[in-house]
């Protein structure tokens, strides 16, 4: 898997404004190493440590200990591909759909929130909106109460 087909080239990125939003979730000490074309991040830590930031899901997950796995192709296939998703990617061009500079694809309606994993609820977004969006709603997601059962329903 060239990895190239699957990410954007973050030199023109202010990476530091794309993950501001998510700082409640991530912490102060990450870097971003990959911007997926698919919207996510894989991170690393000052230790080193391995991390994917799933938009979509709102989620962080620790891949590895050493950030150096990551391009040594020692994480297990299936990670490389919930990472770069290459199968959306593919049914993205195939629509038609391209990426223009500091675009990634993002869903009309997050899965969460009842959207579709299909290209149809796929679009190219502007990134900084991307991040900012998906970040805003996982927090308020995070932060809600579950509902308390009352006697009666016990």
């Amino acid at each position: 898997m060239n990895i190239e087909h699957f990410v954007i080239s973050f030199e023109n990125i202010d990476t530091a404004r794309l993950l501001k939003p998510w700082k409640w979730l991530i912490g102060k000490d990450k870097e971003v190493l990959v911007i997926t074309k698919m919207g996510d991040l894989v991170l690393k830590n000052k230790e080193g440590h391995l991390y994917f930031l799933d938009t979509d899901e709102g989620s962080l997950s620790h891949l590895s200990n050493f950030y150096s796995d990551f391009y040594k192709n020692k994480l297990p296939a299936e990670q490389y591909l919930e990472i770069f998703k290459p199968d959306a990617i593919e049914d993205m061009m195939e629509d038609g759909k391209y990426l223009e500079d500091e675009e990634v694809y993002a869903y009309k309606t997050l899965p969460v929130l009842g959207g579709k994993h299909h290209p149809s609820n796929l679009y190219p977004a502007d990134i900084y909106k991307h991040f900012a969006a998906t970040a805003y709603v996982h927090e308020q997601l995070d932060t809600i109460d579950p509902p308390i059962e009352s006697e009666s329903e016990m």
